[in-house]
């Protein structure tokens, strides 16, 4: 390990970044972080250790930083919560583990105790079909407001999208919004005169009249609302909701029809290959073959798509739903009826044809951090350079894609830049034909399925 000479604030972009590309965190994940952090960044600015090194932080530098959360009051005098402290020294013992994970000196991550009891059991709960329909059943339709909260509510489950880009939405931006959807969204608007931009609005509680923009948290009150509306005995949320179709169909089975693994090709750089010349393998059709070959996709996905969550690896018990996606998209592959195979950059070097080493690129991504945002403008420029038409954010079957890429060659292909949900992942594999999917990990390796 390595005494660094960077100041612990000057790796904080890094280990957000790292957040992102290596641990696939979500953007929440992400952002609390960073939010946490800030607070940390500022305390050590205060008492004069704003070039503080990793391997300078002390134990009684933890202990002088728990006592200032303790102490701190906010401009109207109110104190940090328990809980909130808690969540600020979370956010720095990741960062010590991250040093830890990229072998630099730091103290330890245990270093940071919590209160006993602090971690508490999160379990998650999924609808069934019938909840869901149930729950769409809810609003009442006689109503202005209940058009909207079905609107809201089928939104939601048919697009998958997260909280932020619901209240973001605005009155012409219908063409994002799935066929099924879009009937139940133009009736909600039909009774809507006002000239006020936002797709979804408050409606003012004794009047009729409309206000604002709908914030996260109404809609969070909204869906909650109707869970306990149709007798839900839990917590429903929108986030429940973007995953609530794509659980309840994956309990349907995936017929076995011929065994099959995966190819890796090694080429110069990215084009629109044609796969037709990938043969599945002869081999046993009996159970105990098909087993192992499922068995090895599994592992092979899990060593090469980045998709998993911090610790997967060394505790596979605790996420065992992951397990069964990550074994129906084995079974896809298996099956025949999804071709994956790996690419690999010609001496493992640039995959796109140099263009990681340029720079100037049009701007195009308005998410992600650093490799993130360099890599959708390498790949935009790539395609684009060769007469494709480039969407950005295509629409799926299920949620969305980072871009799609249009040619004259093939069908659509659809890119993701660094992390990809594996609830997507399978959704769109299983319910969209013709396709081609490429997951890109690094510079110069990606993952292609063609379904």
């Amino acid at each position: 390990m390595l005494k660094s000479s960077r100041s612990i604030i000057d790796y904080i972009p890094r280990f957000l970044d790292y957040c992102e590309i290596e641990k696939g965190l979500a953007d929440k994940t992400q952002k609390n972080y960073d939010h946490y952090l800030t607070k940390f960044v500022s305390w050590l600015k205060k008492i004069k250790k704003d070039d503080l090194l990793p391997h300078e932080l002390t134990a009684d530098d933890v202990w002088a930083y728990r006592l200032y959360l303790s102490r701190y009051t906010n401009e109207k005098g109110h104190p940090l919560k328990k809980v909130s402290q808690n969540y600020y020294l979370i956010a720095l013992r990741a960062l010590l583990s991250y040093f830890t994970a990229k072998d630099i000196v730091s103290l330890l991550p245990a270093k940071i105790g919590l209160p006993k009891g602090f971690k508490r059991e999160k379990i998650a709960n999924f609808l069934n079909l019938e909840q869901i329909e149930a729950l769409l059943s809810a609003p009442r339709l006689q109503t202005p407001k209940g058009l909207r909260d079905r609107a809201i509510l089928e939104t939601l489950i048919a697009t998958g999208f997260k909280i932020r880009q619901i209240t973001s939405l605005n009155k012409d931006q219908l063409s994002v919004i799935p066929g099924k959807v879009l009937p139940h969204v133009k009736e909600y608007l039909q009774t809507r005169k006002d000239k006020n931009s936002a797709l979804f609005v408050n409606y003012r509680a004794k009047k009729a009249s409309i206000g604002g923009r709908l914030t996260a948290r109404s809609i969070e009150r909204i869906v909650n609302y109707y869970g306990r509306k149709i007798g839900l005995l839990f917590l429903v949320t929108p986030e429940t909701l973007r995953w609530a179709r794509a659980h309840a169909l994956s309990n349907k089975k995936i017929k076995i029809q011929r065994p099959q693994t995966h190819k890796i090709s090694k080429i110069k750089n990215y084009a629109l290959i044609n796969n037709s010349s990938i043969i599945p393998s002869k081999v046993s059709s009996t159970w105990n073959a098909v087993e192992n070959i499922i068995n090895k996709e599994v592992l092979w996905l899990k060593n090469n798509i980045p998709v998993l969550p911090e610790n997967y690896k060394e505790n596979p018990p605790f996420l065992k739903y992951d397990e069964i996606i990550l074994r129906k998209i084995a079974i896809l592959i298996a099956s025949g009826r999804v071709i994956a195979v790996e690419l690999i950059a010609e001496n493992n070097k640039d995959l796109w044809n140099s263009h990681t080493e340029k720079s100037n690129f049009k701007k195009v991504s308005r998410y992600g951090r650093g490799w993130h945002k360099k890599m959708m403008d390498v790949i935009y420029e790539y395609f684009k350079s060769r007469g494709c038409k480039v969407a950005l954010e295509p629409i799926l079957n299920y949620g969305r894609a980072d871009l799609e890429i249009y040619s004259s060659l093939n069908n659509s292909l659809f890119i993701e830049v660094g992390t990809v949900s594996l609830f997507k992942l399978w959704y769109n594999l299983s319910t969209m034909k013709n396709v081609s999917f490429l997951v890109i990990p690094s510079e110069n390796n990606a993952i292609e399925f063609k379904t």
